[in-house]
């Protein structure tokens, strides 16, 4: 198993690679709304009316032994109900691209039983249409920093492993298209592309991790967003990618390793608390590989 160091965050040398493959099952039959009163997702609709079946493919490669070029590329699947019609929209999202980098020490003091990290990435838009129902990403450039720190437990076999980081909402939208709506009242599957302004958000997670001799991992995990202005009006479920949201997602994991290189994890989610989100359960199943 060398996923993870046993401070948690993990370590690619330089030429190191791993591969990732998750599959995304969420849905929801709730939301919370912009004041945290929940009401079902969408209005008339009784049980599930939200539903994401994603596949994402996650690389990294060591540049360096401290640096670590890191990438995420989604194909999504979206499916939301209203009281007549299910409408889905699938192909490349949003792709993630940057840079980590492994830091030494931490305000001149060495790190030796700790590992400390800064994430920076870009969010880049993959050509496809905004504003269809649903849309598969907000259509425009996100520009976001993460710090990570995670601790050893040592002698137990655990580690504890933190997360804060900052996203910048920009307003270009050269990335994607927009579709022009027919004259009159727009159809179900054609939303105004208004190009909304998204707020900045901060992130935050946080990550109890267990290893079993080589072959699994456990973890508790919590991981939330919350943007810098709060949210006022409710967010249309037609298009379910709300421009102010916050919410705390918590959660357990499980990885095991039936070869030294090659991961098979499980991870869900619940949403606890949440303001202008879908109030949902998160499934992800993932197959790893490192070269």
């Amino acid at each position: 198993m060398a996923s993870v160091d046993e401070a948690g965050i993990s370590r690619f040398q330089a030429g190191e690679a791993q591969v990732k493959l998750t599959r995304a099952h969420v849905t929801a039959a709730m939301q919370w709304d912009f004041d945290g009163t929940e009401k079902p997702y969408a209005p008339g609709v009784d049980g599930e009316a939200f539903f994401d079946r994603s596949l994402y493919v996650y690389g990294v490669y060591g540049l360096t032994d401290r640096l670590t070029l890191v990438m995420l590329i989604p194909f999504k699947r979206v499916t939301v109900h209203d009281t007549r019609f299910a409408y889905t929209t699938e192909g490349f999202g949003s792709m993630m691209l940057g840079l980590r980098v492994g830091l030494a020490s931490l305000f001149g003091v060495p790190l030796k039983r700790a590992a400390a990290a800064l994430t920076v990435t870009t969010t880049l838009p993959l050509g496809y249409t905004r504003n269809f129902t649903p849309s598969l990403g907000p259509g425009q450039v996100d520009l976001q920093a993460v710090f990570g720190y995670g601790l050893s437990l040592y002698p137990l076999p655990a580690y504890l492993q933190a997360g804060l980081g900052y996203r910048l909402r920009s307003d270009f939208y050269g990335l994607s298209r927009a579709r022009v709506c027919a004259p009159g009242p727009p159809p179900a599957s054609c939303l105004e592309d208004d190009r909304p302004d998204y707020a900045d958000e901060w992130l935050f997670s946080a990550e109890a991790g267990l290893t079993l001799g080589r072959w699994a991992l456990l973890q508790a995990l919590v991981h939330g967003t919350w943007s810098n202005q709060p949210p006022e009006t409710g967010f249309n479920p037609a298009n379910p990618i709300p421009t102010r949201t916050r919410y705390v997602k918590t959660g357990a994991g499980l990885t095991l390793y039936p070869l030294p290189r090659l991961g098979l994890s499980a991870q869900v989610f619940r949403t606890p608390f949440g303001r202008n989100t879908i109030r949902s359960t998160d499934w992800f199943f993932g197959l790893e590989y490192r070269i």
